[in-house]
């Protein structure tokens, strides 16, 4: 009997939003990326489009004004890309909503529901002004925690997560964060060793130094999908309920295979493994924000400050006030 393929999928139509004062780098780079995905898979993988409220030109951040090729309004597209904006300081988010980039929000707000949402950094204040986010799980740039949560307190926040996807909204954090987002587009629409390519050749490691102890364990450093998926799992539950049973549970496994998978990719137990993802959670709490360690525990289920300060300088060799200082 003679084996047939299935036709590839249809490419995904992504608008890239220009808005004034937004800061245009990540669009580029992602058609950049686009058009490089879709070299490498010899065939449309990605399709981009520049959009606009309307197709005035756009002034962005520090740059020339850019004209889009559509409005937003009349753009048959599948996903909608919200840059970044330049903000000085998070008390500048609120007043830049009001005087310059309401005609944006409104815009996306008037989308499709169906119509998939992807921000980064800043941006993703639009998105979430729009009223599309609420009741959904997002995240954005660590040092916007305080205004987002008081101004849109109806978004189910996750700061610590570098992506977050939740239906049609998908959000990323840091002024890079085009980079997840266009790694876990791709993902799902190239072979691994194409999207090995792409990232070999076009994204950057993130900058940030990490402790030897937490190194391999950044959700975008997972190369095994299982694993990412059992990272997002533990990442979100308390660190008093992490058992092997249920997240092999969770992730449709047996716990002796996804044992022996840890142990494969990572060299650690299981146990080991998820404690070291929850200890990780702790530092990039400890650097990103000031709260104190007490509450750290609270929000990440610990069962208590003082279980929690010993096993932190267990695995780093500091204890939690060293480490921020160092590195805060």
């Amino acid at each position: 009997m003679r084996r047939t393929t299935a036709p590839p999928a249809p490419p995904l139509r992504l608008a890239l939003l220009l808005y004034p004062g937004c800061m245009p780098a990540g669009l580029f780079a992602t058609a950049d990326l686009a058009r490089a995905a879709n070299l490498r898979a010899q065939r449309p993988v990605i399709t981009t489009c520049w959009a606009g409220v309307d197709l005035q030109p756009v002034p962005t951040w520090q740059g020339p004004a850019l004209a889009p090729s559509v409005s937003l309004a009349q753009a048959e597209v599948d996903a909608v890309l919200v840059p970044g904006l330049w903000l000085s300081s998070p008390d500048g988010l609120q007043a830049q909503q009001q005087q310059h980039i309401a005609p944006a929000i409104a815009a996306l707000r008037d989308l499709p529901r169906c119509t998939q949402v992807w921000s980064y950094c800043a941006g993703v204040a639009l998105a979430a002004a729009s009223g599309r986010m609420r009741g959904r799980g997002a995240t954005a740039t660590w040092w916007l925690r305080a205004p987002l949560q008081q101004q849109f307190g109806a978004v189910h926040w996750r700061f610590d997560e570098p992506l977050v996807e939740d239906g049609p909204i998908t959000t990323a954090a840091g002024a890079n964060g085009y980079l997840p987002l266009m790694l876990h587009a791709l993902a799902t629409r190239l072979d691994a060793e194409a999207l090995a390519d792409l990232q070999s050749l076009l994204m950057l490691p993130r900058p940030r130094t990490t402790h030897p102890a937490f190194a391999g364990h950044d959700l975008m450093a997972v190369a095994d999908a299982e694993l990412r998926r059992a990272v997002l799992w533990v990442q979100r539950c308390p660190a008093s309920a992490l058992r092997l049973p249920a997240l092999a549970e969770a992730l449709g496994l047996s716990p002796r295979t996804l044992a022996r998978r840890v142990q494969a990719h990572t060299g650690l137990s299981a146990a080991h493994w998820m404690r070291r993802i929850k200890l990780r959670q702790v530092s990039e709490a400890l650097c990103d924000t000031p709260l104190p360690l007490k509450r750290i525990a609270e929000d990440l289920g610990f069962a208590s400050e003082a279980g929690l300060h010993r096993a932190f300088q267990q695995a780093t060799g500091q204890t939690p006030l060293a480490y921020r200082m160092a590195n805060g």
